[in-house]
């Protein structure tokens, strides 16, 4: 999770200098492509395996083998499993935006984007988990 938002924003912004003059460069153009789609893919499908044996993890002795997918994962409610996912679809997107042109017309979205999405997760918070 530390290296997660570092990787992808880096990619992002190799990908959008699109300058492939030399070997090494293209090199890391290809490399970038590679840690954008498993930036996007490994938590989509880290969450699915979760939602798929959500039974099992309430057995404590089954939920053993998937200590390292589901530590601090609340598994009272399958809408409970919606942090994660949430939580890696920001930081997709928010390296994603903060990695346009300061000259781009739409440049207001990044800050629009972090005001919803921070909204959207306390509107969440108060919704599905009362304290």
């Amino acid at each position: 999770m530390l290296m997660y938002f570092d990787l992808t924003f880096f990619s992002v912004m190799k990908l959008v200098e699109n300058n492939d003059s030399t070997p090494s460069r293209r090199m890391a153009t290809i490399a970038s492509y590679v840690i954008v789609t498993l930036s996007f893919v490994v938590p989509f499908f880290l969450i699915s395996i979760v939602c798929k044996r959500f039974e099992v993890m309430k057995i404590k002795q089954a939920k053993a083998s998937f200590n390292t997918v589901v530590l601090k994962i609340d598994k009272q409610s399958r809408w409970r499993l919606i942090v994660p996912g949430y939580f890696f679809f920001r930081r997709f997107l928010t390296a994603v935006l903060l990695s346009m042109p300061i000259d781009n017309t739409f440049i207001f979205l990044q800050y629009v984007f972090i005001l919803m999405s921070s909204h959207a997760y306390v509107l969440y918070l108060v919704a599905i988990k009362p304290y």
